[in-house]
C-alpha cells in the first residue's frame, strides 16, 4: 500500500458546561459531542526523505504548528522511527470555528499513518497520542455521540436520536478559544459547579432540550457577529439554536421549509457560509 484516503468529520457540542478552572490552566468540562456530516479529506502517501503537508487554497495552514504535522511527530517519537509521508489536506471544515476540524485532521493522521505502515500501536496507544495532541482529538477516533468529561478527553458513548437535520452558520472569521475561556474564567467563583448533563440524559431529554453552552454569552460579547448568526439561524432553521464550542459557528435544528432556508442564505454577508448537514454515528473514515 502506497497511499491511503481518509475523511475527517466535524463535530458540534450539543451541550457544554464549564465546571471549574484547573491548576494546570485547563478547564474541567462536561460536554456532549456529536459528529456531523461535514468532512475534511486527507490523502496520505509514503514519502521519500521528509514529511510534507499540502493544503490547497490554504498555504497559511502548511505550518509546523498544524496538528497534522504534530500527529506525525508524535508517531515518530512513539515508534522511534522516521516514516516520511506526503499529506494532501482538502479543508472543508472552517478553521478555528468551534467544529473541531484541526483535531479531527490530527485523529485522521494518526489512523491513516498507522494503517499505511501497519504500525503495531494499540487503541490505547492512539488514545494516549490523541490526548497529548489536544482535548478534542480523542473524540474523533470513534466519533458518533459521546459525553466528554475532564478537559473533554474522558469519553463515554451516548445514545441519542440522530433523526434531525442541522443548519450551520459560520461568519467567516476565526475565534481565539483561549480568549473565550479566559474571559469566562472571570465569571467563575471558587469551588466546582455541579454536573448536570448525565441527569438530563437519564431523563431521556430530546436534542432540543439538551442544548446549552456556557461560553456563548461571553463569546457574543467578544464577537458580536455571533449574536447576528444566531438570529439568522433562528430565521432559517428553528428556535433551537446554539453556538458550537467556543464559536463562532452557530447551528440550528431544522424545522423550517427549504424555501425559507434559501431565502435567508441569499441575505447573508458575503464572507458568511451556510451549510445543511446532519449528525452521523461515525468518526474518522478510512476509505
Amino acid at each position: 500500500m502506497k497511499s491511503i484516503r481518509v475523511r475527517a468529520p466535524a463535530k458540534i457540542n450539543l451541550f457544554l458546561r464549564v465546571l471549574k478552572r484547573r491548576e494546570d490552566g485547563y478547564h474541567e468540562l462536561e460536554t456532549l459531542f456529536q459528529a456531523i456530516d461535514l468532512w475534511d479529506e486527507l490523502v496520505v502517501r509514503k514519502g521519500v526523505s521528509r514529511s510534507r503537508l499540502e493544503v490547497p487554497g490554504r498555504p497559511d495552514l502548511e505550518r509546523a504548528d498544524n496538528l497534522v504535522l504534530k500527529a506525525l511527530l508524535w508517531l515518530e517519537k512513539r515508534t522511534e522511527a522516521r516514516r516520511p509521508v506526503d499529506i494532501r489536506l482538502m479543508k472543508r471544515i472552517p478553521v478555528a470555528a468551534g467544529l473541531g476540524g484541526g483535531s479531527s485532521d490530527a485523529a485522521a493522521t494518526l489512523l491513516a499513518v498507522c494503517r499505511l505502515f501497519d504500525l503495531p500501536l494499540t487503541e490505547q496507544d492512539l488514545l494516549d497520542g490523541a490526548r497529548e495532541l489536544g482535548a478534542d482529538v480523542s473524540f474523533f477516533l470513534k466519533g458518533g455521540t459521546a459525553v466528554g468529561e475532564g478537559i473533554g478527553d474522558r469519553l463515554t458513548p451516548a445514545q441519542l436520536s440522530l433523526d434531525y437535520e442541522l443548519v450551520l452558520l459560520n461568519p467567516g472569521f476565526a475565534v481565539s478559544t483561549a480568549a473565550v475561556y479566559r474571559e469566562f474564567s472571570r465569571t467563575l467563583t471558587e469551588g466546582e459547579r455541579r454536573s448536570t448533563l448525565w441527569k438530563l440524559l437519564r431523563k431521556g431529554c430530546s436534542v432540543s432540550c439538551l442544548l446549552h453552552n456556557d461560553l456563548q454569552s461571553v463569546a457574543e460579547k467578544l464577537y458580536p457577529e455571533i449574536a447576528q448568526a444566531q438570529a439568522f439561524a433562528r430565521e432559517a432553521a428553528s428556535d433551537a439554536v446554539l453556538m458550537s464550542g467556543s464559536g463562532p459557528t452557530v447551528f440550528g435544528l431544522v424545522d423550517r421549509e427549504a424555501q425559507q432556508i434559501r431565502a435567508v442564505r441569499r441575505r447573508l454577508p458575503a464572507q458568511w457560509t451556510m451549510t445543511l448537514t446532519k449528525p452521523v454515528n461515525l468518526g474518522v473514515v478510512i476509505d
